[in-house]
Order: C-alpha cells, then structure tokens, then sequence
C-alpha cells in the first residue's frame, strides 16, 4: 500500500513539474510566441494560421506565455516562436482535451450548461406581422478553467400578427425632367413629376407631404452668344517719343457689353494714331570709317622708323541739333619702317618677243628682241642692270634678193643704202641698228636717245659711257637729266 501511493505522488509530483513548465513559467522577452486561431492537428507541431488578435503595442499576435494565448483561442488555436505559423503547438496541451479532464480535480475545468428560457418578449413591431423572441445563457454553470461552451443555440423566434396597420402615403421616385424650354442661357427651365404610391395611403394613412412637380433651371446648357459693343474712345495719350517724329494714340474697349459664349467681337479698331512732334531731336555725330594708312612713312632714311597716319570724319552722320560731337580722335598712327629710302639694285624682267626682220629678203636680215631693267628698277642709288638690253639674231629661210641689172645704178628708192652692182635693178645692202652694238643697257639706252653716238662711228669711243657697277660708281655719275630719264624707264 505504501508502495501505492509513493508511485502516485511521484505521478504527481512529475506532473505538476509539467504543468508548471508549460504554464507556469513565461517565456524570455527574446523568445515572446505567436498566437493564431487555428491549429491544424498534425500531431502535436501541426501549422497554425489566422493570426490572432493582437496584444502587442506593435500590432502583432505576440504573446508572453502560452497560457496567454490559449486563454483567447481556445482549443482551436496555437502557438509558435515562428511568425509564419509553422511548427504550432496546439493549445490542447494547455487546455486539455474537451471532455477529458471534466470533473477532474487535477484540471480543475468545467463545462458550461444552460440555463432556463426566459419567456417570450413583446411582438416586434405593433400592427401587421413581426416577430417574437426567448433567451437562454450559458450560465448554469458558466464554463470556466477550459471548459466546454454550451452546445445549441442562445435564442428562439417565432412570428407574431398586430392586425392591419394604417399606412401613410409616400413618394415614389421622382421621374426624367422633360425638355428645357430654351437650347441656351442659364434662364432655361425643364420639370419633373413623382406619385404618392409608395406606398400609397391606406386603412386612414395620411397623404404625401410635400409637392409632385419639381423644376429647375436647365443644367449644362451653353450660354446664349453675346456680341461685343465698343466703349468710348479714351483721352490721346502723351506723344511717343520727346523730341522727332511719333505718335500719339487713343484706345476705347470692346466690353460695353464684352463679348461672350461665341458672340461676334466688336467691328473696327480698338486703336486709332495721330503723328505728333514736340521737337527736333539732337543727333549725334557719328565717325565714318578709317581711311587708307598715308602712302609713305615719315620717316626719311632707310630703315629708320616713323609713322604712318590714317583719318576719319564726323559725318556719319554729322552732328546736328546741338547733338554732340563724335567722341574720341579723328587721327590713329601706326609705327613703320622707311624701307623705300634704301638703295635698291636693278633686275632684268623677261625678254620680249623677237621682233619682224629687218628685211624680207637676203641673208643679212636680222630680227631683234628686248628686256628692260624692272624687275625691280634700280632706286636710291642701286646698281643698275649688267648686260645687254637688246638681243639680235639672223632671219633664216628668207628667200635670195634680186640682182639689180649690170651698171643701171638702181638701188630703189633707199637714197642711203648700199647696192650691190649698179642700175637700177641693184640689190640694197640693209643697215643693221648701230646702237645695239653697245654691250650693256645703260649705253644703248643713250644711244637709242640720241646723247651718245653709236660705237661705229668714227670717234665716239671717247663718248662711251662705261656700264656703272657700284653704288659708288653710280653716285659718280655726271648730273645728267637724260641720264636720269633713262633710270626712270627702267
């Protein structure tokens, strides 16, 4: 018997200890579970879903201790430390199996019972049909520690007749407004018209309250056009402009009435012009464009450098009205360097085209071609061209001149050519031009103007001018006009 009842306690002892584990003990702020309303019996760890009410501050179904829970769900639900619902103790491991533990000490649940019908109320409404109802609560005894709720309903009705009941007259729904009376203007009216049968008055009910026929101004209808009106003319305002030519105006406005909803805008002008002039107006003056740099440098020796000046005017237009003067110089210089003061050597251009023969016959015609000393032309006391000015050579392929007759003495009609025989069918011997046998330019070129005479005639040799070479030679030459005349064409 000892024996008994020492495995008893220990039972008890060891199932108080589990008791105390599960329900006893809250779990960690770091552990707090979910609670959810249904728990899907899949063993003890079945899912869970529809999370519960919430307890949090946080809105969520979060809960200290199981017994927390299972105290809102029921036997139905669950908890979980997972938010997903997933691995869900049921709360039957709380709360016991329904009917298991009734009447058990250990437990300590109970299941509710009803109580007696408390008896019929007053009819719900009173004429006509309506309805009657008893109630009973779970009360006797009230579920507690877990225990089932009371099995059936908490209510009962039945149907209860009043007699038949006055009814007063109301309005049925208003019907479509007709057509508005005009299709523009916000004065357009249209009407619509409502019956008292709904329902209508019966067993001594009162009439509809209130009128059938409702009118109203016509929405949405476009305003009627209105064409614009001018106002009057304004005063003419101040002239444009303070001195010349300008204009003064004068306005009036399309607003009497303004035009509206698509009427004509008013006919003609909102603006009308008159010139005016309160005075000349002073122009100023205005420079004109640069003129050309002046040709030469003030400076006068070479390379030595001075200026070089260019002008402008003030009439551009010119001042006028006591406008005033253009501002600034009418004068600007730049630096240059006198390079035209420094002696400059000639240089041959190119030869010309050989000229005709000089006869049309024989073996003694010659043609002759020339170049001149410009390129450039000697200045300031430059050398002048070495070498000749003019070039000869022989006509070939001319055709044998006639034989005058023996004696006859004829030469034709050249008094101061030469013949060949005599009579008059003599050939004449052509004269070659005697200044080209000069050798340089510059005494042919006096020779051709007739101040040296050619180098065949007899002594002239003391009349050559010698080819000048250097600058010195050339600023030794006589102070002869003609001389320089023939620089100059160079």
């Amino acid at each position: 018997m000892c024996l008994v009842y020492s495995y008893l306690l220990l039972i008890a002892v060891g199932f108080i200890s589990i008791l105390n584990n599960v329900k006893g003990n809250p779990v960690p702020a770091d552990e707090r579970i979910f609670c959810f309303q249904n728990h899907e019996p899949r063993g003890r760890y079945g899912p869970c879903d529809t999370p519960s009410n919430s307890s949090d501050a946080d809105g969520e179904n979060v809960f200290d201790t199981p017994e927390d829970c299972c105290a809102l769900v029921g036997q139905g639900g669950g908890y979980t430390p997972n938010r997903s619902g997933s691995r869900c103790t049921s709360c039957t491991s709380v709360l016991g199996v329904p009917g298991e533990n009734a009447g058990n000490p250990v437990d300590g649940s109970v299941d509710g019972g009803w109580s007696d019908w408390i008896g019929w109320t007053d009819c719900s409404v009173t004429c006509g049909e309506g309805m009657k109802t008893k109630t009973r609560t779970c009360t006797n005894p009230a579920p507690a520690n877990g225990g089932r709720d009371c099995n059936g309903e908490s209510n009962k009705e039945k149907t209860c007749d009043m007699g038949s009941c006055v009814v007063d007259g109301n309005w049925g729904n208003w019907g479509s407004y007709g057509d508005c009376s005009a299709t523009c203007g916000r004065t357009a009216t249209q009407t619509r018209t409502r019956e008292c049968d709904d329902p209508a008055p019966q067993n001594g009910g009162t009439a509809c309250d209130g009128d059938s026929e409702q009118t109203r101004i016509c929405p949405g209808l476009p305003n009627c056009p209105i064409d614009g009106g001018w106002s009057s003319w304004g005063v003419w305002s101040d002239c444009s402009t303070t001195c010349g030519a300008g204009l003064q105006v004068q306005v009036r406005v399309c607003n009497n009435p303004s035009p509206q909803y698509g009427g004509q805008d008013c006919p003609g002008d909102a603006v009308r012009s008159e010139p005016c002039n309160v005075k000349a107006c002073p122009i100023p003056g205005g420079w004109s464009n640069w003129g050309e740099w002046s040709p030469s440098c003030s400076a006068t020796k070479c390379n030595e450098v001075g200026l070089q000046l260019r002008q402008r005017l003030c009439d551009n237009p010119p001042p006028q009205n006591n406008g005033p003067y253009c501002r600034g110089s009418s004068y600007s210089s730049q630096p240059c360097t006198n390079t035209d003061a420094c002696p400059v050597d000639g240089g041959w251009g190119e030869w010309g085209e050989y000229g005709e023969c000089s006869e049309t016959c024989g073996d003694v015609s010659q043609k002759t071609r020339a170049r001149e000393c410009n390129s450039p032309a000697p200045r300031n006391g430059g050398m002048i061209c070495a070498g000749i000015a003019i070039q000869a050579q022989g006509c070939d392929g001319l055709q044998p001149c006639p034989t005058p007759s023996p004696g006859s003495g004829d030469c034709g009609d050249d008094e101061d050519a030469d013949c060949q025989g005599s009579g008059s069918g003599a050939t004449p011997t052509p004269t070659p031009d005697p200044c080209s046998l000069f050798e340089n330019y510059y005494s042919y070129d006096l020779c051709t103007k007739g101040i040296i005479d050619p180098p065949d005639v007899p002594g002239n040799e003391e009349d050559m001018v010698p080819t000048p070479t250097t600058a010195t030679e050339q600023a030794t030459q006589p102070d002869d006009p003609f001389a320089y005349e023939s620089f100059s064409s160079f």
